[in-house]
């Protein structure tokens, strides 16, 4: 029963495992799918227990293979003491009553159909250096080195197996010669002294099966200098004959088989912790042009890895730039996925180190390391340690930070960019350092171009045009030229009114600037502002004149509630007087049906010649013509009349108001008299008549007094600045000591 039982659990491990358990005692790896069958195993795909590592389990099914139960057991025996790169990686085995199973580093049987020269040697290499070690390190003989004894990686990398006739060194029965007939294929390769008794087995003997893998790799025509390595190899006398470390040397000489610059390469980066740093340098200056040529799967699965390790663990000494560019060009054309997984932990990891040789050799490839990010990865966890180099105390950390925002602000995202990422910029425009000053106006005018990556109009206002105003007034000449093209730049983005009476009057000095870029940079940012605001004044209407008094009581009111809310003072309370009593008046002259009389101005005689109101210029009358309330500080209104029709050829202002311009500001005479006069109309216009109307004197406006203002000295108190909005918040040149711009943030 308990023989059942053990078949039914080796049966269903096969098939995918138990309850996320092998079912086999102390091997913790699931057995999958059967994907190659290789003497005298069957391969499958597996997955740790934990789910953390792919895995190639090898099955050997005792039942139907008995007589092969020996060459198994061999296979695992030496599987668990070997350890070399050259060699297949052991992860874990197990034999039960009815199969032993072997877990190795996720491998397939080679395949020569679908082959990379490069590839291919570097893989010659790699199992002539495992044969190196089998038989000089390890006192072994292989006895089966041939196409099915080796396994690929999914970086394309070689790994020696298939170990079953593996035995020592010099013994007189070895395994290869009691169970070499068991293997299919092997008499066609084996070597010679096999056959004979008594002759005991040396490194000589992989020799032989060296050439006979490189004779199955090279079927047609073997390369230059390989040929005569192969006649070497294949040689009959076991003393003549090349052995795996005698391979190694003569191929690697100059112009040799193995002297290439991918395998050179590799090389170095197997050994490079003991290289000195001299050496080190001069490989990695080179590494990023002679990496595109490399075969994109091993660069990507095999070196970039080591790079990555390298960098992070310090064995790039000074040369973290040029490793970083070879990273960046390797990893150019990964997909997302794969990028997540091995480059991203990296990339998030050095951004979180303090070595600033190391910080600023990301700053520069920032651009190439981020591609590949997913945004919210970037954003959490790459972005804080990003944002500490905005205040680092190294000015050339400080300036890489500035250049590398560009390509950090689309991956964090418009929230991020407008509540931290530009304040930082914005705070680097009053660096000590003028050229990060420089430089982060640039890149501000990047970001907040039209077009630009999420910077929001409310950043633009607030946050950023009193950065470039204060920018305008800088000692250095390129940052006020940067200041300048930054705000032609953004211009369109901004309020055309804004434009005219906030910007333009402060650009307009530096058309004079004693520096040519600078005066160049204002007079294309003026032309620039000048055709916006000429835009929006084409598309404003032709006038704002009120044309009613119930218009010009609307606008009362208003001052009315500005003036009950506290604001406006005594001026307010006096043009709320005024525009009451000029309504008044308005109202009493059309009941009356005459017109108000003003000093100076006589009626025109009876018998005077009227011209025609289309070409005769309007009478001129003793009022001030009506205009709108603008201002709430303003002292007066004049109410306008509504019965004549404007002329034709429009409303001509005229700005000498004469003796009675205090009057018409609305200052008080108690001496002068309410008289009115019948008025006549002609051209569209109201013209006083000559005959006095008397009308009561209304009573008195007795004017709101001034407030007295109490002076202060400085010991007192400081004075109350209001607090303003929009582009005119920045206080320009501000304190040498304190940053003008903290204040906006």
């Amino acid at each position: 029963m308990s023989g059942l039982s053990s078949y039914l659990i080796s049966t269903l491990s096969r098939v995918g495992g138990l309850g996320g358990s092998s079912g086999i005692p102390d091997f913790p790896f699931a057995v999958g799918e059967k994907v190659a069958t290789v003497w005298p195993w069957s391969i499958h795909l597996g997955t740790s227990t934990d789910g953390k590592h792919d895995v190639t389990i090898f099955v050997f099914d005792k039942p139907h293979g008995a007589q092969y139960v020996a060459a198994a057991q061999n296979a695992l025996r030496r599987m668990r003491t070997l350890r070399h790169p050259g060699v297949l990686r052991y992860m874990g085995g197990a034999e039960t009553s009815d199969a032993i199973y072997i877990a190795t580093e996720r491998v397939v049987p080679l395949d020569l159909s679908d082959r990379n020269e490069e590839l291919v040697r570097w893989g010659l290499f790699r199992v002539a250096e495992a044969l190196r070690f089998v038989n000089e390190d390890c006192k072994l003989v292989h006895a089966n080195v041939c196409k099915e004894a080796v396994f690929v990686t999914s970086a394309g990398e070689w790994r020696l197996g298939g170990l079953e006739l593996m035995d020592a060194v010099g013994a007189e029965r070895g395994v290869y010669r009691e169970m070499g007939a068991m293997v299919p294929g092997y008499a066609g390769r084996m070597a010679p002294e096999i056959k004979v008794q008594g002759v005991q087995g040396t490194a000589a003997l992989d020799g032989w099966g060296l050439a006979s893998l490189i004779g199955e790799c090279y079927t047609t025509e073997m390369p230059v200098g390989l040929g005569a390595l192969h006649a070497q190899l294949r040689n009959t006398d076991p003393q003549r004959r090349m052995t795996a470390r005698g391979f190694i040397e003569a191929a690697q000489r100059s112009g040799g088989v193995l002297d290439t610059a991918f395998v050179r390469a590799c090389r170095f980066l197997e050994s490079v912790t003991v290289k000195d740093t001299h050496e080190r340098a001069q490989f990695f200056a080179g590494l990023g042009a002679a990496a595109a040529e490399f075969p994109r799967v091993f660069a990507q699965r095999k070196m970039l890895p080591e790079l990555l390790t390298l960098v992070e663990f310090g064995g790039a000494d000074n040369g973290h730039s040029a490793v970083l560019a070879s990273v960046v060009q390797i990893a150019s054309d990964m997909d997302e996925t794969e990028y997540s997984a091995v480059v991203a932990p990296a990339v998030v990891r050095l951004f979180a180190s303090t070595d600033r040789a190391l910080r600023f050799a990301l700053l520069e490839h920032a651009s190439g390391l981020l591609h590949g990010m997913r945004d919210d990865v970037v954003t959490s966890s790459v972005y804080p340690a990003f944002a500490t180099g905005f205040g680092d105390a190294a000015p050339a950390i400080r300036e890489a930070t500035v250049k590398a925002a560009l390509s950090m602000a689309p991956r964090v995202g418009a929230k991020t960019l407008n509540s931290d990422l530009i304040k930082h910029l914005v705070r680097s425009v009053a660096d000590a350092e003028p050229g990060i000053r420089t430089n982060s106006l640039i890149c501000i005018g990047k970001l907040c171009a039209k077009g630009g990556p999420g910077v929001n109009d409310t950043s633009l206002r607030y946050i950023v045009c009193p950065a470039l105003l204060h920018a305008l007034r800088d000692v250095f000449p390129p940052v006020r030229a940067a200041a300048l093209a930054v705000s032609g730049a953004c211009a369109m983005r901004w309020d055309a009114v804004d434009v005219a009476r906030r910007v333009v009057p402060a650009i307009s000095p530096l058309l004079v600037d004693g520096e040519r870029p600078v005066r160049v940079a204002a007079a294309k940012a003026i032309n620039v502002m000048v055709a916006h605001i000429e835009g929006h004044a084409r598309e404003m209407p032709e006038t704002v004149a009120k044309k009613t008094a119930d218009k010009v009581g609307a606008q009362a009111e208003a001052v009315a509630d500005l003036a009950a809310n506290g604001w406006g003072g005594w001026a307010v309370s006096s043009l709320s007087s005024t525009i009451s009593g000029a309504i008044s008046l308005a109202s009493s002259v059309s009941q009356s049906g005459a017109r108000p009389e003003s000093a100076g101005v006589q009626s025109e005689p009876s018998g005077s010649r009227s011209e025609p109101s289309g070409l005769s210029e309007p009478p001129q009358v003793s009022h001030r013509p009506a205009t709108t309330v603008n201002s709430p500080t303003a002292a007066s209104a004049i109410v306008q009349s509504t019965t004549a029709p404007q002329s034709a050829g429009g409303w001509e202002f005229n700005d000498d108001w004469g003796e009675d311009a205090a009057d018409a500001w609305g200052i008080d005479n108690d001496d002068d008299s309410w008289d009115a006069q019948p008025s006549n109309t002609t051209g569209g216009m109201t013209v006083v008549a000559s005959t006095p109307v008397k009308l009561a004197k209304p009573a008195a406006i007795t004017p709101v007094a001034k407030p007295v203002l109490k002076s202060v000295t400085k010991k007192d108190t400081k004075p109350v600045q209001p607090r303003r909005k929009g582009l005119g918040a920045m206080k320009l040149g501000g304190g040498a000591k304190s940053n003008p711009v903290d204040q906006f943030l």
